[in-house]
């Protein structure tokens, strides 16, 4: 029998420490996951190898974009910022990559851009800013999931050769969410160029990773949730959609919040807020690969490729 090998790629999307409206006010600007929580998450990721003996490596997605530069001066405040940080993990075979919030302002308030024109303006712009910084990615993810044709056109133009902002199975139309990716397959793909969402006729060059989306029950959903795997979330929430993800997948995409994993923020019914349930969770992960007899192998996103992963 031959031995399906699990491909893991764990990533960080760094941004402000307030990056959900349940935690704090958008707009709050603290960085303590980015000076405090990579660290920590360093020290568990090195205690960790694959079957190969690989290291656990990572990639982190940094913000960048129009808001951070309306708060800071500069879309790349947190590349010029933690410059030290982002290159240390970078000689260590980690990638950076790039993670705008696509916004404009309407009215003195923050909404989601949904303009084709300005929305490719951004994207040329903040790439531009990040790659000033001295960071030349081929990897995004656009935050809060949102995309479009129009987004995945300009994220080509401007370089972009892979991109994981599909949350396959994840629908929420509302104030505060745009998205819909229900028709989304779970593995790797080559867009539609037209549907975004599913592959197809006249596919794109870039591929698209999905999120590892699975089955969570946080302390307040009356009934269980399709979430992305995040490392960070109570092993509670997490527990009975682990076997069922690591039996059918191919590789596993996590995303984690940096802050997520520092203490001090009021008690979550999501959110662990805790370094030692970061790091069970990831061993929960890892024993589980080894109970169902599937060798583990550690890999950044741009290492994905349809030769040898899905």
């Amino acid at each position: 029998m031959i031995e399906r090998t699990l491909n893991i790629a764990l990533t960080f999307d760094a941004e402000m420490d307030a990056f959900d409206t349940s935690i704090a006010a958008p707009d709050t600007l603290e960085w303590r996951g980015i000076e405090q929580g990579i660290p920590l998450i360093d020290s568990i990721l090195a205690e960790h190898r694959d079957s190969l003996g690989k290291r656990a490596c990572a990639t982190w997605f940094v913000r960048c974009d129009d808001q951070i530069e309306w708060m800071t001066g500069s879309s790349a405040h947190l590349l010029k910022r933690y410059q030290n940080i982002w290159t240390r993990h970078q000689e260590k075979g980690d990638e950076i990559a790039f993670h705008p919030h696509l916004y404009c302002q309407e009215a003195g308030r923050w909404r989601q851009d949904k303009d084709p024109i300005t929305l490719r303006e951004q994207i040329f712009r903040s790439i531009e800013a990040m790659r000033g910084a001295g960071f030349h990615t081929v990897v995004s993810r656009i935050g809060e999931a949102f995309c479009s044709n129009a987004v995945m056109s300009a994220l080509e133009e401007a370089g972009i050769r892979y991109d994981s902002t599909a949350m396959p199975g994840r629908v929420r139309e509302d104030g505060e969410r745009n998205l819909n990716w229900a028709a989304t397959p779970t593995h790797t793909y080559s867009p539609s160029e037209k549907d975004y969402r599913v592959p197809g006729e006249h596919e794109r060059p870039l591929k698209e990773i999905p999120m590892s989306m699975l089955e969570t029950l946080a302390d307040y959903d009356q009934a269980p949730c399709r979430r992305y795997l995040d490392l960070s979330f109570h092993t509670r929430a997490l527990h009975r959609g682990i076997p069922a993800l690591v039996a059918s997948a191919d590789t596993i995409v996590t995303v984690t919040h940096p802050s997520a994993v520092l203490p001090g923020n009021e008690p979550h019914g999501l959110l662990s807020f805790s370094q030692e349930i970061f790091a069970d969770n990831l061993r929960a992960l890892l024993q589980e690969s080894s109970k169902q007899g599937r060798p583990v192998r550690f890999i950044t996103l741009r290492d994905i490729s349809f030769d040898n992963l899905s």
